[in-house]
């Protein structure tokens, strides 16, 4: 037993519920609320490595996102060079059926009246029209390959907001988990010298 400064003993109960305080427990709230805090700590920082690793996979996304446009907007130049070409090789055909149509009629002692002229407009409207048509599927497949790089620069900047936002979330999974922790720990610690009020 402990004396006050007059000598008396003090009896360290008596002291205690003159203050208001009741004796320490330690019983399950003391424990529930210190693994409570630990549980938080730990929840937090697992949570926020998550975060991380997943916004670490959405960049990577992103990245395979530029790559696919960057190989779309190619796609669509590659088609531009290769209808030019196309184009070419069909008006070439179409000039020499039209030769070949000329020196027919002319072999056969023709003039190129009539009958002959005849069959160097339809000879000429079909070559037109191929060229048409060869052109036509050219801007449709490039516009599609356009399309398709602008499409993948939209996912790709999505992915990147998405890594950002969890990043962002990370940190604050972290830091409330850190909160929360720290408000159980502190109930734990003072239901110790308050009592089990708490």
């Amino acid at each position: 037993m402990a004396t006050d400064i007059l000598g008396n003993w003090i009896n360290p109960d008596t002291k205690r519920s003159s203050l208001g305080l009741s004796k320490p427990s330690y019983g399950a709230s003391n424990v529930s609320n210190l693994a409570g805090a630990v549980g938080d700590i730990l929840g937090g920082q697992a949570t926020g490595r998550g975060l991380k690793l997943k916004a670490q996979g959405d960049l990577a996304e992103a990245t395979n996102y530029d790559l696919a446009s960057i190989l779309a907007a190619q796609n669509s130049e590659f088609t531009k060079q290769s209808t030019a070409v196309k184009e070419m090789q069909t008006e070439r055909e179409t000039y020499l059926g039209l030769g070949r149509t000329e020196a027919d009629v002319a072999g056969a002692g023709f003039q190129m009246s009539g009958s002959g002229l005849d069959i160097l407009r339809m000879g000429a409207a079909q070559g037109a029209l191929t060229h048409q048509i060869v052109g036509q599927q050219g801007l449709i497949t490039e516009a599609g390959f356009d399309e398709q790089s602008k499409a993948y620069s939209t996912m790709a900047t999505t992915a990147r907001y998405a890594a950002s936002e969890e990043e962002s979330m990370a940190g604050d999974a972290e830091r409330n988990g850190w909160i929360t922790g720290g408000i159980k720990a502190a109930a734990g610690i003072a239901s110790l010298f308050i009592g089990s009020g708490f």
